[in-house]
């Protein structure tokens, strides 16, 4: 009997799987006992490392019979077409280092909120985050420039690029080698387009923003792992519309909003709301521009987002 092959899944459509084994691709299904143990979970992703066993190696085709444990994801909460339920968990990518997120200071606009809902995602999952501002060239430094001071006053790696010029491709370069990265982001901000730069030669498909309404065409369709001539891997993912954080809790959006939970210590009462209590230091520190108030705006909406996830 042929023993089993360990591998790491490439690529993922459809319940189709293409998992690397040495210096070999192969094709894989996954047994039917590893779908229905999922459990409102992604049973199988890109990044994941996997056992297979073999049912064809002329043609390297495979079943795989085993998803070995996961040691960082990350996930997003996709709603079910129905009003009830909180969803099910969307694990886009397993076994990464490092979540890239792009946004674009224009065409599709810059969203601080999705930022910040990606870096919770980060925390959650295990993920070093960097923060990637794209088509940089399509706007004035004093535009972009207070959303690059309030992340990087909290110690996130910002990094200002335009895919199309090639501005800042270099230090995005530099900061992915050696390591397994995703990119993530809304459709349209330029992942793919900066995956060409930092990869010439790979073929992938690059949209543009609709016109009319200044959202992104979705591109990338599918997930995949693609190798960095210079060392380490990157997942490009499909863009999304919006992003839904899986099993949040009250306790995720207090730990990653860190200079919010660091000047709630002061608050004059323990359970504080940030709102309208007397004796709030969050607020007095958005008042003294310690904290910004986006910030503190996308934590409260994020804390009632826990809030309606704990009702179902």
């Amino acid at each position: 009997m042929i023993e089993p092959l360990t591998g790491k899944v490439l690529r993922s459509i459809r319940g189709h799987f293409w998992v690397a084994a040495g210096d070999e691709v192969f094709h894989c299904l996954a047994r039917d006992s590893l779908i229905k143990a999922s459990k409102g979970s992604t049973p199988l992703t890109v990044g994941d490392d996997v056992r297979f066993e073999l049912v064809d190696e002329a043609n390297r085709e495979g079943i795989i019979i085993e998803v070995l444990p996961r040691r960082t994801k990350l996930s997003r909460r996709v709603q079910p077409s129905s009003s009830e339920g909180s969803g099910y968990e969307d694990v886009v990518a397993a076994n990464v280092d490092q979540l890239v997120i792009v946004a674009s200071v224009r065409q599709p606009p810059l969203r601080p909120g999705l930022i910040d809902r990606y870096l919770v995602a980060a925390g959650k999952g295990g993920l070093d985050p960097i923060i990637c501002l794209n088509k940089i060239d399509l706007a004035q430094p004093r535009e972009v420039e207070p959303v690059v001071e309030i992340y990087r006053d909290l110690g996130y790696p910002v990094i200002l690029t335009s895919a199309r010029s090639g501005q800042g491709v270099d230090e995005l370069r530099h900061h992915l080698k050696d390591k397994i990265s995703v990119f993530a982001g809304h459709s349209g901000v330029g992942k793919s387009t900066l995956l060409k730069q930092l990869c010439p030669g790979i073929e992938v498909k690059v949209a543009e923003v609709n016109p009319k309404t200044g959202r992104g065409r979705h591109a990338t369709t599918a997930a995949q792992l693609v190798p960095l001539p210079e060392g380490g891997y990157v997942i490009d993912t499909p863009g999304i519309r919006q992003f839904g954080l899986w099993d949040l809790t009250l306790e995720d959006v207090q730990t990653y909003f860190v200079e919010i939970a660091e000047a709630a210590r002061g608050c004059r009462f323990r359970d504080c709301s940030h709102t309208v209590e007397p004796g709030c230091a969050v607020r007095q520190a958005v008042q003294q521009g310690r904290i910004h108030p986006q910030r503190l705006e996308h934590f409260l909406r994020l804390r009632e987002e826990s809030k309606q996830a704990r009702a179902f």
